[in-house]
Formats: structure tokens, sequence, C-alpha cells
């Protein structure tokens, strides 16, 4: 009779064991502050935004994705339109974006160039891309 004393309260002992764990991990994690996978992003910055501001920012000249495309399209060597390009992008990120890591391109169709970047994506774990037509050209911002 002592024999089944001692296995029913092992057997309870255990059964709150099993209970309390389960009750400590379920409220650990209720507590715990859970984050998207696109929050764990360090950059302040989205890509969409930034690709909307080029399209909407006027410099007095036109928006800067018009400056690009028209650049592109009155330029006849792809070197000539790139080194163009390239100038005009940087000037508008590069101050007002110090730390942000980018990669422009442009697709005519035919072929993706890179018009501007100052790093490697190669590198990069981390990237945040946004598209956007501009005429016959689509531009592809990735940043990082």
């Amino acid at each position: 009779m002592e024999d089944k004393g001692f296995v029913y309260t092992f057997d309870a002992i255990l059964a709150l064991t099993i209970i309390f764990v389960v009750i400590a991990s379920l409220t650990h994690f209720l507590t715990l502050k859970h984050y998207l996978p696109s929050e764990y992003r360090e950059e302040k910055y989205n890509a969409e935004d930034i690709m909307e501001l080029m399209a909407s920012y006027d410099t007095g000249n036109g928006t800067i994705l018009e400056r690009i495309s028209s650049e592109l399209d009155s330029h006849q060597s792809c070197e000539e339109a790139a080194i163009t390009t390239n100038r005009i992008v940087k000037d508008f990120l590069d101050p007002r974006f110090p730390t942000l890591k980018y990669n422009l391109t442009y697709d005519s169709g035919l072929d993706s160039v890179t018009i501007a970047s100052n790093a490697e994506m190669s590198k990069a774990d981390n990237i945040n891309s946004a598209i956007r037509n501009y005429k016959n050209h689509t531009f592809h911002l990735y940043i990082w």
C-alpha cells in the first residue's frame, strides 16, 4: 500500500512539474516583444520611399528620374550616359543619405546596367529593393 502512495505522489509531482514548465514557457513567450522580419533592418530608409523621392523631387530641371531618363536617351554612348547619370544620382543620394549603401540600375529591355553604386551588393546580407518605370526605362534601386 505504501508503494502505491509513493507512485501516485511521484506521478502527481511529475504532472505538476510539466504543467508548471508549460505555463512558464507560455508566459515568457507571450511577454516577449515580437518583430516582423522587415523590422530587423537597421536602416531607417525604405527603398520604395527613396525611389518615390527620386521620382517626385523637382531639382528645377525635372525630377531625378526624369533627368536620368533624358540623359540616357540623349547620349549615344552608354559610357557617357553612365558617367552623367552616376553624377546625378550621387549628388542626390550621398548628401541626403550618407550611411546608405545603394545600387541603382536601369533596364532598357535588352540588358540591365548599373547607373550608380557605392558598395558591393554581394557583401550585403539584407537588401531592400524598389522598381520604378519612367518612359522606356525601368529603374531598380537596391539599398542595404
